[in-house]
């Protein structure tokens, strides 16, 4: 078991670029610690709220880096942390890409390449881990290397479930080639992460993957992560399940201590005890309801962008 050495002090994380062939720039963050084991790549969610639109973020970044001081302090791993940028809002596009073409998946998929390269590890040294749109990304990236593991915190999985039943419909038919989220012309985009799951076998198992995820996390946790570990263990892979009764789409369980130890046992090889994550107070996280005025400004908004597309 790795002996978690705890805050950095020191912390001092290291922002490059990556510039794909038509010039587009991709921002990133790694953070190295002398004698750390392993390399966890951390994908950042949509952000939002005033921290997100912060002029030195959304200018410097375009976006914050998910968790890069709540995760990149821990000197037991050296750490990278992506973003996407791109999309209807700036926001995003599920690190995908435009009009089909997957030019943020490639871009990405260079950058954590290079990284494992220069790294001078292999796959099987690598934790992929993200939350809702990060989690896709941990997931279409973990499964192209064939990392040790993915930890995917209420995951969006299938894209036309997530634009039609979770508020991003908008951000889906951005990457799509027809516009059309829940067409079959888009499956290549919407169901990415169940074309690559396809190419693994009992014989050739998927990484280890770990999900947390809420029974009232609509259109989430009976309608993608459900068929998704059904899928995952089919192809002979093992999954963890952590499933809280309330929380909604949050990440308030998916505390420093839950993902440190869930990515500590994936690179050692170690089982996770979920039942200790749920019940150590070590572990706990608090949940914080979402107040209901918020909930309906963004169910009015995502109406309202709604009606103006369906008009034009």
């Amino acid at each position: 078991m790795a002996v978690r050495s705890g805050v950095n002090t020191d912390f001092q994380p290291e922002f490059d670029r990556h510039t794909d062939e038509t010039g587009r720039v991709f921002e990133f963050a790694r953070v190295r610690h002398p004698g750390a084991s392993g390399l966890v790549v951390h994908f950042s969610a949509f952000f939002m709220g005033k921290w997100g639109n912060a002029k030195a973020y959304r200018e410097t970044f375009q976006g914050y880096f998910h968790r890069l001081r709540m995760l990149g302090t821990c000197k037991d791993h050296d750490w990278l942390f992506l973003c996407d940028a791109y999309g209807e809002f700036g926001n995003g596009t599920y690190y995908t890409g435009r009009k089909g073409n997957l030019f943020v998946e490639r871009a990405i998929l260079a950058i954590v390449g290079s990284e494992i390269e220069r790294s001078g590890l292999h796959p099987g040294q690598v934790v992929t881990m993200g939350s809702s749109m990060g989690a896709t990304g941990a997931l279409v990236v973990g499964l192209h290397f064939d990392v040790c593991g993915i930890v995917a915190i209420v995951p969006h999985v299938d894209l036309d479930v997530a634009a039609t039943q979770c508020g991003r419909y908008e951000e889906v038919a951005f990457a799509c080639a027809d516009g059309d989220p829940t067409s079959e012309e888009s499956r290549a985009v919407t169901r990415r992460v169940r074309t690559l799951l396809a190419s693994y076998s009992p014989d050739r198992p998927p990484p280890y993957l770990f999900v947390q995820d809420f029974e009232d996390d609509q259109g989430v946790y009976r309608e993608q992560v459900i068929p998704l570990r059904k899928a995952w263990e089919d192809s002979g892979g093992r999954v963890a399940l952590d499933i809280r009764p309330h929380g909604g789409h949050t990440s308030d369980y998916a505390t420093r201590p839950v993902l440190l130890e869930v990515a500590d046992n994936m690179l050692d090889e170690r089982p996770i005890d979920v039942t200790r994550l749920q019940s150590d107070p070590v572990f706990a996280g608090k949940p914080t309801p979402i107040p209901r005025r918020i909930r309906v400004r963004n169910w009015l908004g995502s109406l309202k962008r709604r009606v103006l597309r369906d008009a034009s």
